[in-house]
């Protein structure tokens, strides 16, 4: 089993406070027999897979549909699923959430937690808060990415999904950077967690839901101002990220230098000198 006896028993307690119908989407990609151009490998969708199926065992009230993602296109653009794996979540009020990544570390506790958050029906917000999302006009994505081994990640993607739930006007998307580097390496991620709201980046670290719900409604109704006005994190929770260097095969030796058991030294060939094909320098005649 993909869960250790001890994870399955911590879910399963999280999974008590359930209450209600939890249904569970989740797209895969199967290897391939053959490569298709412009389609790589998604090794981490068997992982995913597991593990799903195995939460998805540990309470009554969660129904699993797999869909092969390459069979499924419509069904995925229709749910907005951009990449696999993922898994949309959708409970009492019909919110979705996607957890893209196979579940894991602190994003695997955040995402347990919204399971049970989404299968209830949801308490009245704070006045502030139901104020803040009065406010919203029009709907707006948020995409969280950060680390499964940070927890500052997990309490972000948590406060996310958890303002999603509060409104229909909100979608959240979290992402874990170990799998989908590409899209902090493409948007110019320097720290992490990192928020974008409607595909912006707003924000390192940690943003209170309600300075976030409250953001986004200066966001929607004068974008210029939000811009100049980004929503503050929580002091320390950012860490931060570079994208990983891709290696670079090593020079071949020198076959005269390697044979004298050192590598060739990159010096400039002395005027009136040539190196031959073989490495020596020799004069010129």
């Amino acid at each position: 089993m993909a869960l250790a006896a001890s994870e399955r028993a911590q879910i399963r307690q999280q999974f008590a406070a359930i209450e209600g119908p939890l249904k569970l989407e989740y797209y895969h990609q199967s290897p391939r027999r053959v490569m298709v151009p412009g389609r790589p490998e998604k090794p981490s969708c068997a992982l995913a897979k597991e593990l799903y199926e195995e939460i998805a065992d540990l309470s009554e009230h969660i129904s699993l549909t797999i869909y092969e993602h390459e069979e499924s296109e419509e069904q995925a653009e229709r749910r907005d699923i951009v990449d696999v794996p993922c898994v949309l979540i959708r409970g009492e009020l019909n919110r979705p959430l996607r957890f893209y990544g196979a579940p894991n570390g602190h994003l695997m506790v955040a995402m347990i937690r919204s399971m049970v958050l989404a299968s209830t029906l949801q308490a009245k917000p704070a006045v502030k808060m139901k104020r803040a999302l009065g406010k919203l006009r029009r709907p707006t994505r948020l995409r969280l990415l950060g680390s499964a081994s940070d927890p500052t990640a997990g309490q972000a993607a948590l406060a996310a999904c958890s303002v999603a739930l509060l409104s229909p006007k909100l979608q959240t998307d979290v992402f874990a950077i170990e799998e989908f580097g590409e899209i902090g390496a493409r948007s110019g991620v320097t720290a992490l967690p990192a928020l974008f709201i409607d595909d912006r980046l707003f924000a390192a670290g940690l943003v209170d839901p309600l300075e976030l719900v409250e953001f986004i409604g200066v966001w929607q109704a004068n974008p210029e101002k939000a811009q100049l006005n980004p929503p503050a994190t929580q002091p320390g929770s950012a860490t931060a990220w570079r994208p990983a260097q891709p290696q670079r095969e090593p020079a071949p030796l020198d076959p005269i230098a390697a044979a004298a058991g050192r590598a060739r030294e990159p010096v400039a060939t002395p005027e009136g000198m040539r190196r031959t094909a073989g490495g020596l320098i020799v004069p010129n005649r």
